[in-house]
């Protein structure tokens, strides 16, 4: 069985995307979701910016031609505004679930006390669960880290106490917030989570491979695997864990593949950000593409000089030795 349901949203796979902030915007959805992966999230969306109508945050938000199922994720501490901001959300008809951070260890992030700053407090956490739950009919997950830092390992807690306040799932990022994303992740903790609640567990942390993944599913007492840094410049991971998962075995992308990704890539960007914005944009994405393979930072190098997406379709025509046609 390769689907599950999530709060009476059906996921056609056990493997979602998880957010990665500057990276993970529409396109990159739309290419996870061609690939199979069960389930999106946006980048993470600030609850107070929304509520005051901040157009660039409005601009992140799903469109609704996007392939569902899409979860909006929101940032913040203050009950009644993450309330509202899921309530507008709800109304845009543009998502399938709320998730709410209580996991993002960036600096700006924490010091106005959301993000992995919630981990600290038990109560606030609940408080901010019970206001969006109450605010909104569509589905509420939760993403959180294994704990604060090492003498503050209070997943579990965390867990039991936004589950009786009545989220469907809970992913849980097996670092804590002191980690950021240095060291390993502990897995350990994520199957005591599994253990403690009896809603499903989404395991986060260190997936590279599809081998990997399947083999964190098979073994953490999981409901689900979230794929994040894993999946940047290789979308592929998601189809073929599913294969591994269905079939027992997955074949690595070839160079005609990749190339058409890439492209494909470039004209969903272009569709979106227009011609001047995409070229910048991808000179990230095209690092993450060609990461490890022969010839990839003169790739790089020459991308960076390119003006135009005609330039970048032919660097990467040539690189790979695929037609456009």
């Amino acid at each position: 069985m390769t689907g599950i349901n999530i709060g009476g949203v059906r996921l056609r796979s056990r493997a979602v995307m998880a957010p990665v902030a500057g990276l993970t915007d529409q396109p990159f959805r739309r290419i996870a979701m061609e690939y199979g992966a069960g389930l999106t999230v946006t980048e993470l969306l600030s609850a107070n910016a929304l509520v005051r109508d901040s157009k660039r945050t409005f601009e992140m938000l799903p469109s609704k031609d996007e392939p569902r199922p899409v979860a909006v994720q929101l940032f913040g501490s203050d009950p009644a505004v993450m309330g509202e901001a899921a309530r507008i959300v709800e109304e845009l008809n543009c998502c399938d679930m709320i998730d709410l951070n209580f996991g993002c260890p960036v600096k700006k992030v924490v010091k106005t006390g959301a993000g992995a700053a919630i981990l600290k407090d038990p109560q606030i956490a609940c408080n901010v669960v019970s206001s969006v739950v109450s605010a909104v009919k569509i589905p509420v997950t939760v993403k959180i880290r294994i704990g604060w830092d090492k003498t503050c390992i209070n997943a579990v807690t965390i867990a039991k106490t936004v589950a009786d306040a009545g989220v469907v799932a809970i992913a849980v990022h097996g670092r804590t917030a002191s980690q950021g994303y240095t060291g390993k992740a502990d897995w350990s903790v994520i199957s005591d989570v599994a253990r403690a609640v009896q809603i499903p567990v989404i395991g986060n942390g260190d997936i590279k491979t599809p081998e990997e993944a399947l083999e964190r599913l098979e073994t953490a007492g999981v409901a689900m695997i979230m794929i994040g840094r894993g999946a940047i410049g290789a979308p592929w991971i998601f189809d073929r864990f599913n294969k591994l998962l269905s079939q027992g075995s997955c074949k690595k992308p070839d160079s005609y593949e990749i190339a058409g990704v890439i492209l494909r890539h470039i004209r969903l960007m272009k569709e979106l950000y227009g011609e001047k914005r995409t070229v910048s944009r991808f000179r990230t994405h095209i690092g993450y593409y060609t990461k490890g393979l022969p010839g990839a930072s003169r790739l790089r190098s020459e991308m960076n000089r390119c003006e135009t997406i005609v330039e970048i379709d032919r660097l990467v025509t040539d690189y790979f030795g695929k037609s456009t046609e």
